[in-house]
């Protein structure tokens, strides 16, 4: 495939069953004790838009392995992580001082910083308690594990904001932390739910695992790269305002040794840093995540080889095809 492939392709190539589904996702927060005024703040804010990539990621890896894509498990799923994730986005907010969420008002703004902080813990409660109901332990306990290294990887980079201590290696932790950890749900959610022996299961846990940690940091890598960009709809700056360094930071500082000195030494970086080679800094994260795709393609190849001889061979290939062509969509997006 050597065409560029633009948002159009994306969604021309996604199965249309599944599409309606992430069309028609109810992210809604009912229960006996729910609150209708936390709900609409969450409507109109962390909920609101998106590109859903993650339940979308989540319904084609059911797919992919074959699953009843009409079982509410699926759906569960697949809703319980775009949740998790907006509950994340909640908290980001505060964290970072957001003044925009998706060219609208961010949470913070439009509530409070205390109203956004418990808006976001009463997602991953409504989270928590649908995936109880669903009566597996093994299922809660991999949520735990998502919601656990988002909380880490904030944790990690609000250390290295104070103690301005990036190496190459943390900037890739907070990344596998807070990008990562919610893309591996989707393939290995689907392989917990998968009817196959334990050892075919495991396999598909491991490798789903392990294409979701590269996925994040292509993800993140590529995002990084397009705040760079005429393109993108992100505040450029907002991230440098608070002191924080993403991968294509890192690489430049990394090729001005004294800046990076005087940026260790205590200085701003807001000050400190101008786009003299930030185009090569580009080049080289942009480059190192399209290695993590490949991974990722490599990792869908052997997964496949795991199914043939489970999954209808034509459903299989189809399957293998979207996701393949997300990733390419991934790897061509310029917003």
């Amino acid at each position: 495939m050597t065409t560029k492939v633009n948002k159009t392709d994306f969604l021309l190539n996604i199965p249309k069953p599944i599409l309606l589904r992430i069309k028609n996702i109810d992210l809604n927060t009912p229960s006996e004790n729910c609150n209708e005024a936390v709900n609409e703040l969450l409507q109109r804010s962390v909920l609101l838009g998106g590109k859903r990539l993650r339940p979308l990621l989540t319904y084609l890896f059911c797919d992919f392995f074959g699953l009843d894509l009409d079982a509410e498990i699926c759906s569960v799923n697949a809703t319980s992580i775009e949740m998790v994730h907006a509950a994340s986005l909640a908290h980001d907010d505060v964290i970072d001082e957001a003044t925009l969420r998706r060219g609208n008002p961010s949470i913070n703004i439009q509530a409070s910083n205390k109203r956004a902080v418990l808006a976001g813990d009463y997602l991953l409660a409504a989270v928590i308690g649908r995936l109880t109901q669903k009566g597996s332990l093994e299922l809660v306990r991999e949520m735990s594990r998502v919601i656990q290294a988002l909380s880490e990887g904030e944790w990690i980079q609000s250390d290295a904001i104070i103690h301005k201590n990036y190496t190459r290696e943390l900037i890739n932790q907070i990344a596998l932390n807070k990008t990562s950890s919610v893309m591996t749900w989707c393939g290995v959610s689907s392989a917990l739910i998968s009817p196959y022996d334990e050892s075919i299961k495991a396999e598909l846990v491991s490798k789903g695992r392990e294409f979701g940690e590269y996925l994040g940091l292509a993800f993140q890598f590529l995002d990084d790269t397009l705040d760079f960009s005429s393109d993108s709809q992100k505040d450029t700056l907002l991230d440098l305002k608070n002191g924080q360094v993403n991968s294509v930071i890192y690489e430049w500082l990394e090729s001005h040794p004294e800046v990076f000195k005087d940026f260790k030494d205590g200085k701003d970086i807001l000050e400190l840093f101008n786009d003299d080679g930030i185009e090569d800094s580009i080049s080289v994260v942009r480059a190192r995540a399209l290695e993590h795709l490949n991974r990722c393609r490599t990792l869908l190849s052997e997964m496949k080889n795991l199914l043939k001889d489970h999954v209808d061979s034509h459903r299989l290939d189809k399957a293998e095809k979207t996701l393949l062509f997300i990733l390419k969509y991934l790897e061509d997006r310029q917003s």
